[in-house]
């Protein structure tokens, strides 16, 4: 139905940088609680780096208010999904709503397909998926932030998640392949 392309992760951190910049729309981030349910968000902030284990590092900042970062503490992976240019208001709806009130896949009309290594989906639509395991987080009160958000109240303060990089792909249909509805099933 489906197949991956693998990609050398250290080719694509320029275009992963250059979208979480100030004016790069951001990147998008999918995960998935431990009933199975999926969500994604947009972040504008990240860092990578070298090495756990031999594999690259991503990390990530997540505040408990948000919906999404009950499904990184039940689930500890995610997949960071880089969108192009034609993607800018899924980019922008999956950072302005919260998948409490919708299902973000369907209204951003991105479709969901099983990752390679995690269990939260990659994103068929963007060019680049990176696949992450969480192997540790610091919660607030910390000193990683700026001291403008070390002011905020701590239901405001950013968890931070520490990954390794499983995996670097770009997804497509099978030639021959049946079209598929948002969450990735074969239409009939």
């Amino acid at each position: 139905m489906f197949e991956s392309e693998d990609l050398n992760f250290w080719t694509c951190t320029s275009e992963i940088l250059d979208r979480m910049r100030h004016g790069g729309g951001g990147v998008l981030c999918t995960v998935v609680d431990k009933t199975g349910k999926q969500n994604l968000l947009t972040l504008g902030w990240g860092q990578i780096g070298p090495f756990y284990h031999g594999n690259p590092i991503f990390i990530i900042a997540v505040a408990p208010m948000r919906y999404s970062w009950r499904f990184l503490e039940q689930v500890p992976e995610f997949v960071i999904a880089v969108p192009d240019d034609a993607l800018g208001s899924a980019v922008e709806l999956c950072g302005t709503k919260s998948g409490r009130d919708l299902d973000k896949f369907k209204a951003a009309g991105l479709t969901p397909v099983s990752s390679v290594h995690v269990h939260a989906p990659s994103i068929l639509e963007c060019p680049i998926n990176v696949e992450c395991r969480i192997y540790t987080s610091i919660a607030p009160p910390h000193m990683l932030l700026t001291p403008e958000h070390r002011q905020r109240p701590l239901t405001e303060q950013h968890t931070i998640y520490f990954a390794e990089v499983l995996g670097t792909y770009r997804w497509q249909m099978n030639s021959g392949a049946k079209e598929c509805d948002h969450k990735g099933n074969q239409e009939v």
